[in-house]
């Protein structure tokens, strides 16, 4: 009797460790590929004039994105802060993503996505495009220089 107690509880815990296995390799598959993963040449800072000091752009790091505005970076990234949704192309010359935007006048208030594309050029630019659905809000075309001081 203890030795078919013994079996059934082992046979009970090998299905229970093999149910929790591939539920934890289910997850991480998922969430890796919901992650936000600039390429490597991305990485970095990437400004609209290098020599001002009013300039803007973005900062990308392995796993977020920063905004730079008036020659400051902006510390909070769009992932930490939960503002990224979609990530779209990641390849060894683009990467783009879609991103919520809300924006409006008054009481009206208007709520759609941004689309940025950024295509490398040089390894030292890039070139920003993208799309909108919103008519308060718009993605510039911009080439971006690396700026290795921020």
């Amino acid at each position: 009797m203890l030795r078919k107690k013994l079996v059934t509880l082992t046979l009970f815990l090998v299905t229970i460790f093999f149910f929790i296995s591939c539920a934890k390799k289910d997850d991480d598959s998922s969430s890796s590929t919901s992650s936000f993963a600039p390429p490597s040449w991305i990485q970095g800072a990437w400004v609209d004039n290098v020599s001002s000091s009013t300039k803007g752009g973005w900062k990308f790091s392995s796993s977020d994105m920063y905004i730079i505005a008036g020659g400051e970076l902006i510390e909070i990234g769009y992932v930490a802060a939960g503002v990224l949704t979609e990530h779209l192309t990641s390849s060894e010359s683009e990467f783009s993503f879609v991103t919520p935007a809300t924006c409006g006048s008054g009481d009206t208030s208007t709520s759609g996505i941004l689309t940025y594309v950024f295509t490398k050029e040089t390894t030292s630019t890039m070139n920003q495009t993208g799309t909108d659905n919103l008519s308060c809000a718009s993605v510039p075309d911009v080439t971006y220089t690396k700026d290795t001081s921020l």
